[in-house]
């Protein structure tokens, strides 16, 4: 059997049947179609959760987003009122949290979750590494269960490149048991762009709605997971249906291609039931029926016996992954695993 790699895409919970979509632009989100959220948010909505979102702030106004913003803060101008002069961190809330079902624009991956905007970045969608690094420390003091940071090498940040403030903030929020996804930076090159990628960060890649490696992400050393990021499509001025769909300052939507945008689907893969987990009601007792199971997957060349697939569970539960080979798709791996503990699968 010839040598390649697998792109591994999201590990999935068993879902229950699709819902039929509500809001009128659900059809044109592929995105969700891909990591079948339909299914996920039959299980899970993210309900008491919080997902920080270390960005350029948010329009909290949006149709699509009022009542679903929680406090947060603006590091840039230092009040409470992280409004996005961007459009950018806007359009990845509304990914992650855009209200659901209430007929109004699109649908979101945890509709039930509530958002915590931290703005880092100025209007022209640039910031400091020390404003990031303040960014995270505030979200981690402030109870967030989850931060996503799209911002790295496709998001300019000034003396970025491994800082250790940057380094030290993503570590702090990691030893408080926080679940810390980050985008895997847009130049193409084989390894994750992120700071503290092999200390716990869970680092994401893109794919497009055909399942390949988008042209722009960067792949391989200390990447975690894949998920949808677009093709790249909208460098043309046009939305085409290549990219990512999601709420855009203006009150208006947009479409945006990037690992900006993949992280934020795998941000709210750490918002399922299981012990001790978000959603769990804090009891530390199992929830009920199957689970969403946040993991860390490593890739491995295909072998005579398959692709071979290790998972690193953060929460109990089953779990099912998916993996895809340059457009074949393989035959998916279902068990259990325990809170912290390791499971291999052969997937052929």
């Amino acid at each position: 059997m010839p040598r390649s790699f697998a792109l591994v895409l999201l590990v999935l919970l068993i879902a229950a049947a699709p819902a039929a979509a509500a809001d009128p632009r659900r059809g044109e989100q592929w995105n969700l179609d891909l990591i079948e959220a339909d299914g996920a948010r039959a299980v899970t909505t993210g309900a008491g959760a919080t997902v920080a979102v270390i960005d350029s702030g948010v329009q909290a106004d949006h149709p699509d987003l009022a009542g679903r913003i929680g406090p947060g803060y603006d590091v840039v101008q230092r009040d409470s009122t992280p409004q996005d002069g961007d459009g950018h961190g806007t359009h990845v809330m509304g990914i992650i949290g855009a209200a659901t079902g209430n007929g109004i624009g699109v649908e979101s991956v945890a509709p039930g979750a509530t958002l915590m905007p931290v703005r880092v970045l100025g209007d022209d969608g640039g910031g400091s590494i020390d404003d990031v690094a303040k960014g995270i420390d505030w979200a981690r003091e402030h109870g967030a269960d989850v931060i996503n940071l799209s911002l790295g090498s496709d998001v300019p940040l000034v003396g970025a490149g491994g800082g250790d403030g940057f380094d030290a903030a993503i570590r702090r929020a990691i030893a408080a048991g926080i679940v810390v996804v980050a985008a895997a930076g847009n130049n193409g090159v084989p390894v994750c762009e992120q700071p503290a990628a092999s200390d716990g960060l869970l680092c994401v890649g893109a794919v497009d709605k055909r399942r390949q490696r988008s042209f722009f992400s960067s792949f391989g050393s200390g990447l975690g997971l894949v998920a949808p990021g677009g093709a790249g499509a909208t460098a043309t001025g046009m939305d085409v249906g290549e990219d990512v769909l999601s709420t855009y300052a203006g009150s208006s939507y947009r479409e945006l291609a990037g690992t900006s945008q993949a992280a934020p689907h795998v941000a709210v893969a750490g918002l399922g039931g299981g012990p001790g987990a978000p959603g769990a009601g804090g009891s530390g007792a199992p929830a009920a029926g199957p689970v969403r199971v946040f993991v860390h997957v490593k890739r491995r060349q295909v072998g005579r016996r398959g692709i071979r697939v290790r998972v690193r569970a953060a929460h109990a539960g089953r779990v099912r992954v998916r993996v895809m080979n340059e457009g074949m798709s393989w035959r998916e791996g279902r068990g259990s695993c325990g809170q912290g503990a390791h499971r291999r699968w052969w997937l052929g």
